[in-house]
């Protein structure tokens, strides 16, 4: 599908059903199409970016993010469930595939009640690859934009990305 199709489509879905007057101050069409492409599709190149990691070791589609997350401190599978807002059987499967390539250990915590993940040598070695093609990725995508203006964004991503619920 061209760029085009995909932005009249995207036009078509946002598109007012009713015939009040536009509030000018609010957002047309296009450009609301636009930006709903922008985030729909933005996951393409990050999931590319771990593609190969991914293939590589028959990971989930959250997996290499997983180590990341992990190497970052999160290593209770509740834990992940609630920072991904998936149920915790999905977890449970990511974790078995993370497992299963000898990417990640869990063991007993502290408490014996929960399981304590942890990287493996080779799931920290992975975790730096994705992280390097990753951070390439957005990098060369990101370098005609100023400091503040990548900052500006990153804050946009974060306030439209805010909680499901609210």
């Amino acid at each position: 599908m061209t760029q085009d199709r995909r932005d009249a489509l995207l036009q078509h879905l946002l598109s007012r059903t009713d015939s009040a007057p536009r509030d000018a101050d609010r957002l047309d069409p296009a450009l609301l199409s636009r930006i709903l492409a922008g985030l729909v599709f933005a996951q393409r190149p990050i999931n590319a970016a771990g593609r190969a990691i991914t293939e590589r070791f028959d990971l989930g589609p959250r997996g290499a993010f997983i180590l990341s997350v992990i190497d970052r401190g999160v290593t209770y599978p509740k834990d992940l469930a609630e920072l991904l807002r998936i149920g915790r059987s999905l977890v449970t499967a990511e974790l078995a595939r993370l497992t299963d390539a000898g990417l990640i250990t869990a063991r007993a915590g502290d408490d014996r009640r929960r399981s304590l993940l942890q990287l493996t040598p080779l799931g920290q070695q992975v975790t730096a690859q994705f992280r390097t093609s990753l951070s390439a990725m957005l990098e060369s995508r990101l370098q005609a934009y100023s400091r503040d203006q990548i900052d500006l964004f990153a804050a946009m991503l974060l306030h439209i990305q805010g909680d499901p619920t609210e």
